[in-house]
């Protein structure tokens, strides 16, 4: 850690900050420590693809770091970031000369590519937007025990859960009000209700 700690420097980045770009090599990783950011991908008709929110210590751009080859996805801030950078070089050396960094980044990158495989298999087993609207919506408040009255804070656009979903903001909007006369979710402000998981969990599956 005090050789972690001593490479890098911490940047804040306003919201709807380009960090990394699909197809370029990242100059280094970006580790999140405060604020989210989005994990984008262009597909071929064109259109953005969300694949992913991260924050909480999260390591952004280490795979394509460690391979040396281009990054897959394109990292944009969506609030107010604090990041910390380590520069390519800096970072291959602590995990060359250190085998419980390199380690720990093995465990992340294994990780990373199970959280993967999950969320394509969660999106192919959805036949249809409103399934995977709903699988979206659970995987929010996916850590809570709770079935009744789960809350979550929510700033992302139509357009963005869209993204998220692979549909349109038109259809995003439409299912989105369907839901709420259906009294399977409601809207406070800029917070998310689930009155009944089990009812949404219905139509998920």
């Amino acid at each position: 850690m005090t050789v972690f700690n001593a490479i890098g420097h911490l940047t804040l980045y306003p919201s709807n900050s380009t960090l990394i770009i699909e197809g370029q090599r990242p100059r280094g990783v970006y580790i999140a420590c405060s604020g989210r950011s989005k994990l984008s991908v262009e597909a071929r008709d064109g259109k953005t693809i969300i694949l992913k929110i991260a924050a909480n210590r999260q390591i952004l751009g280490m795979s394509a770091v460690v391979t040396g080859g281009p990054s897959l996805v394109t990292v944009t801030t969506i609030e107010l970031c604090q990041i910390k950078f380590i520069e390519r070089d800096s970072f291959l050396r602590l995990i060359e000369s250190n085998s419980y960094a390199a380690l720990a980044c093995a465990i992340l990158l294994a990780r990373e590519i199970t959280i993967s495989f999950d969320d394509v298999y969660e999106l192919l087993l959805a036949r249809s937007s409103t399934e995977k609207l709903a699988r979206l919506l659970l995987s929010w408040v996916s850590d809570e025990p709770r079935n009744r009255e789960l809350r979550v804070p929510t700033q992302f656009t139509h357009q963005e859960i869209a993204q998220m979903i692979g549909s349109s903001r038109e259809t995003v909007t439409r299912l989105l009000s369907d839901m709420k006369r259906k009294e399977l979710i409601r809207v406070e402000g800029e917070t998310l209700v689930i009155p009944n998981r089990i009812a949404l969990q219905a139509i998920a599956s």
